[in-house]
């Protein structure tokens, strides 16, 4: 099998957590597709280990294994959303939800992968098509899209159909449409809900809005929301997965629904998104601490 390696060159731990992973993915007889802008880190001389380049890496492996934070993870999946390759996260940050795999057990983790021993949990999409004067761009979304502001100083007003019928104007600093992937993301800092992966549903949660009357909301997944832009400050953007920056200075419209692909996430025995609920927000704890 081909390995792909997705990663964060500046977290701090890669000069030892990535060579450790390869000597370990080596030691299984796996080819290795190493990144070429961490070369630096890994011995030149075994033939089970080639340098490519990053955008390449999609195509050429059999899975990609992301080492870093969920953003990490988001970014190799969306390389690889499309291939219908599995994608294995090795978290290597603070707090994370889509990945249980650490350095502590990434050993036993892997070996179970080779061996076929993991299911593949998929979780919703969104898409998102932004309409301008002369033309359309389409993105798409793992945790959320969020309309930001930007260095507006004043709060924004967004106004918001669904399915066509008019919904609320939001005044506020933002607003956020999640997955329920995204739920425990950028979503739950705002005050949103955590939603189980396994419900088929969006999630609209404002961002420091203005009336107390606007609250989440809970639409399912197979309706459709539009945005108009036409209100909005020059600085308003869309931004997808925290990662990339979309400008809405001369859009219309922005279109939200769901994608017709998934997110393919990695699971192994005794994972569940509970589980890793009761770990990340310290839950369960009896009166002992125990």
């Amino acid at each position: 099998m081909k390995i792909g390696l997705h990663l964060h060159p500046q977290y701090k731990t890669i000069s030892k957590s990535l060579p450790e992973i390869v000597a370990y993915l080596i030691l299984k007889n796996q080819q290795v597709l190493i990144p070429e802008f961490v070369s630096s880190y890994i011995q030149k001389n075994n033939s089970l280990v080639e340098f490519v380049a990053a955008e390449r890496i999609p195509d050429l492996a059999d899975a990609m294994f992301s080492i870093g934070g969920d953003g990490s993870y988001l970014g190799a999946s969306r390389l690889m959303a499309k291939t219908g390759k599995p994608v294995l996260g090795i978290h290597l940050g603070g707090l994370g939800f889509l990945s249980d795999i650490s350095m502590e057990n990434y050993k036993e983790r892997i070996t179970a992968f080779l061996e076929g021993d993991y299911i593949v949990e998929e979780r919703s999409v969104l898409n998102a098509e932004i309409s301008f004067t002369d033309h359309r761009e389409a993105y798409f979304a793992f945790n959320d899209f969020v309309i930001d502001k930007g260095h507006v100083l004043t709060m924004i007003k967004i106004r918001t159909y669904v399915d066509d019928d008019y919904f609320n104007t939001y005044r506020s600093d933002g607003l956020i449409i999640a997955t329920p992937t995204g739920s425990t993301a950028y979503s739950l800092s705002a005050g949103g809900p955590i939603i189980s992966p396994h419900i088929n549903v969006i999630a609209i949660t404002p961002i420091c809005p203005h009336s107390l009357s606007a609250r989440p909301v809970i639409l399912s997944d197979n309706q459709t929301i539009r945005i108009d832009c036409t209100e909005m400050n020059n600085d308003v953007s869309l931004i997808i997965d925290g990662q990339n920056r979309i400008s809405l200075e001369k859009a219309n419209t922005i279109t939200i629904n769901k994608a017709d692909f998934s997110l393919k996430i990695v699971r192994f025995k005794g994972d569940t998104f509970f589980k890793t609920l009761r770990s990340k927000m310290n839950w369960g704890l009896d009166v002992r601490g125990n």
